[in-house]
Formats: C-alpha cells, structure tokens, sequence
C-alpha cells in the first residue's frame, strides 16, 4: 500500500516544484518597496513579466533547445534587471518626487552607495554589505535553480500538442494583462505590468537628440537674452556678495504644522537680533529644479540663469557657453571663490562655474570629527573661508558658500560655537558631545525634530557670521538647494525653497522687495513661484 502511495505521488514531485519555482520568481518580482506592502495574497498575484518568462521557456522546450548556459544566464540577467528596474521605479519617486529615468540615474548609483557608507557606521554598513552580497548571491543561485526547475517540466511533456497549448494559454493570459480594460476586472489577480515604463524608457532614448535639440534652444535662448548685459553690476559699487545655499533648506520649514513651529520663533528671534545690527532682511519662496537631492541642479540654476528641468540639460549647461554669473563678476573686478566642502574630490563639473578658485574638502585643513554625511561643520568652513579671504581681501568678493551641514539623514550634528576664535582646526569638536537623533537612512519618516534642528544650526552660524565677521554693505542671499526628502515633506509638496536677502545697504534689499519679497525671515508668497534662475536675472538687471 505505502509503495502505491508513493508511486502516485512520484509524477506530483516535478509538478511541486514547478509550482515551488513559479511562486518564487514571481514573489520576487512582486516585493515591493520602499511601500512595504509585501502581505503573501499581493506576492502572489500573477506578475506579466514572469508570463513572459514562461512562454520563452515553454517555447524553448518545444523547439527542443538544450537547457545550457547560453539559454538560463540571459533570462537570470533579464529577470535581475527586472528586478531592480522595479525597485528603482517605486524608490526614486518615493524619495525624491520625480519619476525614475533609466539612462539618466543608472549613473549616480556609485552615489547612492557611497551616501551609505558616508552616513552609517562603518562595521554597520560593512555588515549590510555582507549581507547584501550574501542575499545577491542567493537570489541569483534561486532564480537558475527556478528556470531549470520549470523547463525540465515543459521539457518532459512528450506531446508537443500539450506544449504548444501551454505557449497559447500563457500569450493569452499575458495579451489580457496588458489590456487596460481587461486589467480593471482582473487586478486583483495580476500586478502592474513595467512593460510600458520599459517601453518608456527606450522611447526617451530613440528621441534622444530631438529632445537635446530642444533642450539646447533653452540654452541659446539665455545666451541671447545674456547680451544685453555688457557692463554688469556696475551698482553693486564694488561689495562684496556672499551666497549661501543651506543644504535641504526647503519650503516645508514654513508650511508644514511639524516643522514651522519648531523654527519660526528662532527665525523672528534672529530677524531682529540682525535688524538690531542695521542689517535690513527680505524673503521669498523660489522654485527649485530639484527635491530631496541633486543639488547641483540648484546650482547651475543660479549660476546660468536658465531653468533647469532635469540632469540632461544640466549636462548640456556643462559645456555650452552660457556665461556664468562667477563670469559677470570676474569681469566687474572681483575674486570669485566657491566653497564646497562636501565634494571630496576634484569636480570637473566645476570648471564651467568659472570661479577663480575653487574650495574642495581636501583644501580644508580640518581635524576635527565628520557628523554624519558632512566630513565638517558649517561653522568651521566660514570661518576658515573667513581668515583665508575675507579678513585681509584686496579686491572686492564673490563667494558661494555650499553648506552641508543639514544635510540627511540628520542623525549627528554639531553643537553652534559662540566664540568663534575657538575654532581653530577643528579638532575642539572632538572635545564637543554632538547632538544625535536616531534617525537612519532612508527611513525618515520620524527626522522632522532633527531636521529642523539642522537648519537652526545653520542660521545659528549664518547669525553669528553676519554678526561679528561681517563688517560693512555686503549683499547677502541665503537660500535652500531643494525640499528635503520626501519622507519628511509628505507627498504633493511644492518644490520650492526659501531665499533671503539681507544687506545693512538698503539700495541693495530695496529692488528684492519691489519684486514681491517680504520684510523678515519669515517668507509668505503663494504659489506658483519663480524659479531659483530668476535671481540671476535679477542682479544683471538691477545692479
């Protein structure tokens, strides 16, 4: 009796593990994140792309193709991009409110990795590493171990009749998939399909030069509309002007019931500790081309002049001949400095920006301990940059000043130190307990109290700046790089940011606040908003 038993059961083994090797494949195509809902009815749901693997696998088998290397590495591979098109699908939209683009992000995954390591302890992310490549190495064996597993059943099947029938039914079930209509009365049966995005992506790249062309019409637009612009800044009488971008300075610190209160007290406070130092202050909200990351987006927004809609035109900004506003003021006499301590390495980005010189992480001569992403504090930065140009300039300043300190994920942060003579190398901060927030990277759901914290550091320094190492008319603007992720904004968010001018010369505050700006820190513009670009255009028409 148990051997008939086991007899019958014998021809179920391969169809189990047929079913067994289904069911992981699509499990993997269906875990989603960063949503989470990962409940087993929704991993089981029929995933198309795991439709179109069968059908070639099942058609494989009536053609009679050997099960080799040639024909299982391909399909892994196919199945792995799939894979991680997904997850990038549903993570760049999650985190920085844009849709993902294969040709342009694949690029800045290096960055992604190393905001992992910059921001987590070491022997946690050597850890993650490990594991990561360890579940890598796993997935890869179980998807090889799954094809082999269902082409040895469709190879079984003798009768080629049951073969083509079991290609059909697969087509059809797929066809069905990808009919909107058809999918509305059965979704809850399939998953979302990626064909179409993929689909998407190979039509941004076959129109790829029409789309240059038009971005390229932008650029030659700004250098026409540049020209009329001989003798710039002429008004300016030869101050100094200092730029400083606050690094996930956004419009969410004013607009959002979790952020606001935290900082409007602190920024009324420290309006009229400025005002008491004849400084006059006016605010906006200007729209960023970036949210919750790509700062330099920001950058060349300003630096051109031209609204920039994404990484393709930024790229074609890079060497187009757009002047620069460093450019404008090399011309009007001045020394034009960037200061960028958060770019660890020579940026060759940075020869179109035209500054005369160009400060780095390895130009600063820091001893003291990194705080999270930041390899310094903000503070130290100013006040190197003070003693190194500004103390003893002989000829007027352009600087733009890159703060860091606020950046993501907000976990470390530095403590504001009143007597700035102290500085020194920074190594006093070794001596100082940082303030720490258990907030991890990418998960910033709960950030908002750290957040904010990081940006009343930032003004903290910035006031004590304006204060006591700020002696005459300089013209000041202080403005954010973009929202912050998206985990801290919520979803349908603007992606402005804030902007202040500030400047004890009253000619320099007077054209911002006939333009729409406010008196004070505390800006209060509806949308829509101008452009960040729309400050570059500003200082070559009124100065």
């Amino acid at each position: 009796m148990r051997l008939t038993i086991k007899k019958a059961l014998k021809p179920l083994g391969p169809f189990a593990g047929f079913m067994v090797a289904i069911a992981f494949l699509n499990a993997l195509m269906n875990v989603s994140y960063p949503s989470g809902d990962n409940h087993i009815g929704r991993l089981l749901l029929i995933c198309p792309e795991i439709l179109v693997i069968l059908i070639l696998l099942s058609t494989a088998a009536v053609l009679r193709v050997p099960m080799h290397a040639a024909l299982y590495i391909p399909l892994s591979l196919v199945i792995i991009f799939l894979r991680l098109f997904r997850f990038a699908d549903s993570l760049v939209p999650a985190y920085f409110s844009r849709p993902f683009n294969l040709y342009l992000d694949s690029q800045f995954f290096p960055d992604l990795i190393f905001l992992l390591y910059s921001t987590a302890p070491l022997k946690v992310f050597v850890l993650w590493s490990f594991v990561a490549v360890l579940a890598a190495a796993i997935i890869i064996w179980g998807i090889s171990r799954a094809l082999k597993t269902i082409y040895a059943l469709f190879y079984r099947l003798r009768q080629g009749r049951r073969l083509l029938a079991t290609v059909v039914i697969l087509v059809g079930v797929w066809i069905c998939s990808l009919n909107p209509w058809i999918y509305r009365q059965v979704e809850f049966i399939f998953t979302p399909g990626i064909f179409f995005r993929i689909a998407t992506e190979i039509d941004f790249i076959l129109r790829l030069t029409d789309t240059m062309e038009k971005h390229q019409a932008v650029l030659d637009e700004a250098i026409q509309k540049a020209r009329q612009y001989q003798r710039p800044l002429a008004k300016l009488k030869c101050s100094d002007v200092y730029v400083f971008f606050i690094e996930s300075y956004g419009h969410t610190v004013f607009a959002d019931p979790r952020h606001s209160p935290l900082i409007t007290p602190f920024l009324q406070d420290a309006g009229h500790k400025l005002e008491e130092r004849g400084y006059q202050i006016c605010s906006n909200f200007l729209k960023s081309p970036a949210f919750g990351g790509s700062s330099w987006l920001a950058h060349g927004a300003l630096a051109s002049g031209v609204a920039i809609s994404g990484q393709l035109r930024y790229d074609l900004l890079l060497t187009s001949r757009v002047q620069p506003l460093a450019a404008y003021f090399n011309r009007a006499g001045y020394r034009t400095v960037s200061v960028m301590p958060g770019t660890l390495w020579p940026w060759s980005a940075g020869q179109y920006y035209k500054y005369r010189k160009r400060n780095y992480a390895p130009d600063f001569d820091y001893r003291g301990p990194k705080f999270g992403w930041a390899p310094m504090t903000d503070q130290y930065v100013l006040d190197t940059i003070y003693r190194a140009e500004i103390q003893n300039r002989a000829q007027p300043l352009f600087i733009e000043f890159v703060l860091i300190s606020s950046h993501a994920p907000f976990n470390d942060l530095p403590r504001y130190v009143p007597d700035w003579s102290a500085i020194g190398d920074g190594s006093l901060y070794h001596r100082q307990k940082p303030l720490k927030f258990p907030t991890t990277w990418p998960e910033l759901e709960n950030a908002s109290e750290a957040y904010v914290t990081s940006i009343k550091y930032d003004f903290q320094v910035l006031v004590g700046f304006l204060e006591h190492l700020v002696a005459g008319d300089e013209m000041i603007i202080i403005m954010g790089d973009h929202q912050p992720n998206l985990k801290i904004t919520g979803e349908s968010q603007p992606w402005s940011v804030p902007v202040h001018v500030i400047s004890r010369n009253p000619d320099f505050v007077r054209p911002f606040i006939q333009r729409g700006y406010t008196p004070g820190l505390i800006p209060s513009q509806d949308l829509p908003h101008a452009g960040i670009e729309s400050i570059f255009w500003n200082l070559l028409e009124e100065f």
